[in-house]
């Protein structure tokens, strides 16, 4: 079972307590700070690139960082088409909910918008940052799965931006004060968010069957291998973005950057989540209802990054 001491009017309370505009996060004349890291180095780990001398482990920091903005959108573009359709599902049922998960999507809606507008400052900030862009797809790809491996994705990726505010940014005085202050916002929504994850499955996996809570954990595994090959290519446009200014590594130097950066990503977007204690409870209480050792695979699956 899957235990909470929250509901949906919680969420929604709480989400009106922590509301936000993006105007007020980027007022007119935001920019980052060029001298100073974007990402703390415990997630970006720019510090184990041998081939790299500061300038350089700064700027890849901060490529680093606009790729982890577009990341966020990127993974977030199907998230609003799911809370859509469980809010359409309580047109005429809970109104509790539906207000809850109306609220959902618009957060979402804003914080793509956020991330647009935060990544075109990166760009103004240090020149080019080759990214990721095929979003629709894998939004599709996602919204393919059973719908509680959906909501476990969901789950997966909204624990992580605690984990990466929470445990890391809170309190490095380091990093650019206006990219702290854009994690900072995006954490307090999601942790709303996540709540209502949690909800939703509970609700589904009251009436699962073993076979179907094994047949989520399976797609779910599968996306999170979906979204490391993805994190590779994204280490690899790194090393590419670096060239273009005019920072280069060959040979093993330019191999060690692309293992680095890509060990750091699935660090931050998969190994972060699988290790988060809500998550971890959250999949103990669904492999409890299957009968299943879902929750050790996990956790060697985090151990193994």
């Amino acid at each position: 079972m899957i235990h909470v001491n929250y509901d949906f009017d919680t969420c929604v309370r709480n989400s009106e307590k922590v509301h936000w505009r993006v105007d007020e996060i980027l007022p007119e004349g935001a920019a980052f700070d060029r001298s100073r890291p974007f990402l703390p180095e415990s997630l970006a780990c720019t510090g184990e690139v041998d081939g790299l001398d500061a300038d350089g482990r700064l700027l890849l920091n901060q490529l680093m960082g606009g790729a982890y903005l577009n990341l966020f959108g990127f993974v977030e573009e199907y998230i609003i088409a799911m809370a859509g359709q469980h809010a359409h599902a309580e047109l005429f049922g809970d109104n509790s909910a539906m207000r809850a998960l109306l609220r959902f999507c618009d957060e979402e809606l804003k914080h793509q918008e956020l991330f647009r507008r935060s990544f075109a400052l990166v760009l103004e900030a240090i020149g080019p940052c080759d990214v990721l862009d095929n979003a629709v797809e894998v939004a599709g790809i996602i919204l393919s799965k059973s719908p509680i491996a959906v909501l476990l994705t969901t789950l997966h990726i909204e624990v992580v931006t605690q984990h990466h505010f929470v445990e890391t940014v809170r309190d490095d005085q380091d990093v650019d004060p206006l990219f702290a202050s854009i994690l900072k916002h995006h954490w307090l929504e999601e942790a709303q968010h996540a709540k209502i994850d949690t909800l939703l499955l509970k609700g589904m996996s009251a009436s699962a069957t073993p076979q179907q809570i094994d047949v989520a954990f399976v797609e779910y595994l599968e996306v999170c291998g979906a979204l490391e090959g993805l994190l590779g290519m994204q280490a690899e446009m790194n090393a590419v973005s670096l060239d273009a200014l005019d920072v280069h590594l060959d040979g093993p130097a330019r191999t060690q950057l692309i293992e680095v950066t890509g060990r750091a990503y699935r660090r931050m977007f998969v190994a972060a989540a699988m290790a988060h204690p809500h998550f971890l409870a959250v999949t103990d209480g669904l492999a409890a209802i299957a009968g299943t050792d879902w929750g050790t695979r996990i956790r060697a699956y985090a151990a193994a990054i």
